[in-house]
């Protein structure tokens, strides 16, 4: 990821624009075209740290909620959903992935048989012990040239970004 104040490729883009199009207000690609670069690129370096494991950034995002869920572990696919963004089908996918792999159970409520839960194995709850502070360390990195202030003032704006 790029770290100075260098012009970089959004810029680029910006004034390719303004030369073709000087209508066009070009503030807000400034802030939004870095946001989808910055997460792609933190997107794929989690990727390349999970790929050897066999997981995907969702598959991952899964056994990381459930895992900072707390004991026992457990939630159901609808709880999952709410927290990883994922659609009923992907989630159903995701699930049955992890399941293979022995990194979760599912299993029906007692109670209601419509009702299912996944609970993170003891497999699962190693792998994200093992990946979850290296993850952090990416995001630590990422962020290296900005200083505590400028972090909190970032996650400020990001925060009010979200919430629109």
């Amino acid at each position: 990821m790029q770290k100075s104040a260098e012009p970089d490729r959004v810029d680029a883009l910006i004034l390719d624009w303004k030369r073709e199009a000087p209508s066009l207000r070009a503030d807000a690609m400034q802030v939004v075209g870095r946001i989808i670069r910055l997460g792609r690129a933190y997107q794929d370096d989690v990727s390349a740290l999970l790929r050897p494991h066999g997981l995907s950034y969702s598959d991952f995002d899964v056994i990381a909620t459930l895992r900072r869920c707390g004991q026992p572990y457990t939630l159901t696919p609808t709880q999952l959903q709410r927290s990883v963004l994922l659609t009923s089908g992907a989630m159903t996918a995701c699930l049955r992935r992890l399941e293979l792999a022995g990194l979760i159970c599912r299993s029906t409520d007692a109670d209601d048989g419509r009702r299912s839960t996944a609970k993170l194995t003891r497999k699962g709850q190693v792998l994200v012990e093992k990946l979850i502070a290296r993850r952090f360390a990416l995001a630590e990195r990422s962020l290296a040239d900005v200083n505590a202030k400028q972090i909190e003032a970032l996650t400020t704006l990001l925060r009010k970004l979200d919430s629109t």
